[in-house]
């Protein structure tokens, strides 16, 4: 899996500690303590006989006309490899329990500027801290617990709930929606969002809510009044982390009667599926950066175009919030109320 080999076969293959260290940011990158992965097939002699642990031809190509610097610019990568570290780690404890932001990056759960780089575990009976991984003692329910192949981790929703106390509400409330949304829409078979959603969407989400979630905030040992509200308060329907962001400053807020994912239509039939719609103050929360599925078009509003202007004719105001605005309570507050007054 992505060209990962280890120090001791490359040792075998007589590749000298010099030739490794060497080829490190070349063709080879440093995973973890003695395990490596191939991501070049280099042309320097040196390092020729690296190329003959290349098993991953797609692996190669990604890294192809890319600098390190590219690399460490583009999250998703990033996010994949820090997967891989995780994965490849081999000094696991039999009863570990991969936990939070490490169980996170496991689940694809988004997290936003995370810089931690040790995995973080709980183990029943012993506490250890090294650079690479930090060992809490403290059990983890079985129920709590899903493999990933030989790993254990905390499952997703767990995983969601520790956030809280780890990251905090508003990074924690996202995750939790996160999740939400894709064990919702797993029970879909083909789902696409760009159709919409049926009422049996909200439906199931409720029932996963109710069998799942709230079991699981049940077990915690501490934090559940909280765990429990913010539960009680998240939905199926924010298709980014940005749009769960507004979905928290909403809330903080007490700003009521926004839905999500509303079609809006005039006399000439479908205009655009909005983000955010409070029909009663005909306003419209469009936030930018999120992943859209319109169905007439990559972008459901945009400042300048027909569909802004048949917006505006129906009497709809509309508020373009940035991926930043979203992020602070008070920037979203101010310009909320500013374009919006009469939501006070």
């Amino acid at each position: 899996m992505k060209n990962t080999i280890y120090r001791e076969e490359l040792s075998a293959a007589g590749i000298s500690s010099k030739t490794i260290m060497g080829a490190l940011d070349c063709c080879l990158i440093r995973l973890c303590r003695g395990v490596y992965s191939v991501i070049r097939e280099c042309q320097v002699r040196d390092h020729s006989r690296i190329a003959a642990f290349i098993r991953d031809a797609d692996w190669i190509s990604f890294h192809v006309d890319k600098s390190p610097s590219d690399l460490k610019r583009d999250f998703r990568y990033q996010t994949q490899l820090r997967a891989l570290r995780i994965q490849s780690y081999r000094w696991y404890r039999p009863e570990d329990v991969i936990v939070g932001k490490s169980a996170a990056v496991l689940h694809g759960i988004p997290l936003y500027k995370d810089a931690s780089k040790a995995i973080t575990v709980r183990h029943p009976r012993s506490n250890s801290h090294t650079e690479e991984i930090i060992r809490v003692r403290r059990e983890v329910p079985t129920e709590d617990q899903v493999r990933f192949g030989h790993l254990a981790a905390t499952s997703a929703i767990r995983t969601a709930l520790d956030l809280i106390r780890i990251s905090g509400q508003r990074e924690a409330f996202a995750a939790l929606e996160w999740v939400l949304r894709q064990t919702t829409a797993a029970q879909f078979p083909g789902f696409n969002p760009k159709f919409g959603y049926t009422e049996k969407f909200q439906t199931e989400a409720r029932r996963i809510i109710e069998t799942a979630f709230y079991p699981a905030v049940a077990r915690m040992r501490s934090g559940q009044v909280t765990a429990q509200r913010m539960v009680d308060a998240i939905g199926p329907f924010s298709e980014s982390p940005a749009e769960s962001h507004c979905r928290f400053n909403l809330i903080a807020l007490h700003l009521t009667g926004f839905e999500q994912q509303i079609e809006v239509r005039d006399s000439r039939g479908f205009i655009a599926r909005v983000d955010f719609l409070n029909e009663q103050t005909r306003t419209i929360l469009a936030v930018d950066g999120s992943e859209k599925y319109a169905l007439v078009g990559p972008s459901l509003i945009r400042k300048e175009g027909e569909q802004h202007n048949r917006l505006l004719s129906l009497g709809y105001k509309v508020i373009h919030l940035s991926f930043d605005e979203v992020l602070s309570l008070s920037d979203f507050r101010d310009k909320i109320f500013r374009q919006a007054p009469e939501l006070k």
